[in-house]
């Protein structure tokens, strides 16, 4: 593995922000890995640079053997689990690596982390998971900002009268037909109402979530919070099989179920993982100040998250400019919004070539239903010219924010 780099901090958050995105906020990525397989066509050629997030979607992209992967995050806790996972993947076998990241038998970590995953990490990973390694131990999917939103869920759900017993028998139903029956009969008669519309409508709640102040008010300005969240979960109950739907079941029940897990944890990519370890680049930073580092046109594949959700529409701009001077020709650039449309910013737009059709065909399998858009861009020719070089950003350093999605 690459020393990790940590980047000089290019401004301050506000104090809300400081109060929700520190510490863990996401135990794991809420991004579907399928539809950034299928976008991405990774090839041994490709330089890859993605959010961290928890880790998942670096490590998805990983196991499809990138020549270079780059994984950024301006919250350190963020990187803290992706490099506790490498650590894990150069050190342990697969069953005990599966044991503490599928959470099947977590406590396991503690027997290890003194002597095999510590001297690994970074200075400011050892720091974390020395006073923090009880998360991982008792089940990291119960923790953090998204753990304790989720636990939070559960409770919505026994209010409503969703019984354990009545979810765990929801997610064994293989017939899309029954699925949506079993949802309208049983769920969806208690779940919308007075009590889900008083905890969706109480901001707090969706901060635990990895919701930022800025990309409620981006929905909720756009949509009703509570009409956009009942769409996207009608959707992902009547629409999209529940039975491999690993995200569902982490959220609704606090675990994975069996084998239906993210890519980066099944069994015949742990070796390729290893394999290809030497060739991650972990960076403890905003996103656009480590573009402005890097070479021009040195990447080709850029997953962006929803961090554009969170930024003014200056930042959106100097960040894509950024991204835009290190893109290769006919790089490919994705990105998701809470919004149903968030569409680049006119000066960035005619460098980019936007495959619509592609982007709805993925978005119609999204297992997560977090997102309301998917953007797939693909760089045009001139898109690493003057044009957009980035001392033209209209923003400058400061026209950044921190990422952590």
């Amino acid at each position: 593995m690459q020393p990790v780099l940590d980047m000089p901090t290019a401004g301050k958050r506000g104090l809300l922000e400081r109060m929700v995105f520190r510490g863990i906020v996401f135990n794991m990525s809420w991004e579907d890995p399928e539809m950034d397989r299928r976008a991405f066509q990774i090839t041994p050629s490709d330089t890859v640079i993605s959010i961290s997030s928890a880790g998942c979607n670096p490590l998805n992209f990983l196991c499809q053997n990138p020549k270079k992967l780059i994984s950024v995050d301006g919250n350190p806790a963020q990187n803290a689990i992706l490099e506790l996972k490498l650590a894990a993947i150069a050190t342990l076998d697969y069953e005990t690596f599966f044991d503490i990241f599928a959470a099947r038998h977590p406590s396991v970590v503690t027997r290890h982390y003194q002597s095999r995953l510590r001297p690994l990490l970074s200075d400011k990973a050892r720091q974390f998971w020395d006073k923090k390694l009880w998360i991982v131990a008792r089940n990291l999917y119960d923790f953090g900002r998204m753990g304790l939103f989720c636990r939070l869920l559960r409770l919505v759900f026994s209010q409503v009268g969703l019984s354990r017993q009545q979810l765990d028998a929801f997610f064994e139903i293989q017939s899309l037909d029954e699925q949506t029956k079993w949802y309208h009969k049983h769920v969806a008669r208690k779940l919308w109402g007075p009590v889900t519309r008083a905890f969706v409508n109480f901001k707090p709640f969706l901060y635990l979530a990895g919701v930022h102040p800025r990309q409620f008010n981006l929905v909720d300005g756009r949509h009703d919070i509570y009409d956009y969240i009942k769409e996207r979960v009608d959707y992902a109950l009547t629409r999209i099989p529940v039975y491999d739907n690993y995200f569902l079941t982490v959220a609704v029940t606090g675990k994975f179920r069996g084998k239906h897990v993210p890519p980066y944890l099944l069994e015949e990519n742990f070796d390729t993982l290893r394999k290809n370890l030497d060739r991650v680049q972990v960076v403890n930073g905003w996103l656009g100040p480590f573009l402005d580092t890097q070479p021009a046109g040195s990447i080709t594949k850029f997953n962006l998250l929803d961090i554009f959700d969170w930024m003014t529409d200056e930042q959106f701009e100097g960040t894509l400019r950024s991204a835009l001077r290190t893109a290769a020709p006919g790089a490919t650039m994705i990105y998701r919004s809470g919004s149903y449309q968030l569409d680049p910013p006119p000066a960035i737009r005619e460098h980019l070539e936007h495959d619509a059709e592609l982007s709805r065909e993925l978005l119609a399998i999204d297992r997560s239903a977090t997102y309301g858009s998917f953007y797939v861009f693909s760089v045009k020719s001139n898109g690493n010219g003057k044009a957009v070089a980035r001392e033209q950003s209209p923003s400058g350093s400061e026209g950044h924010i921190a990422v952590s999605c």
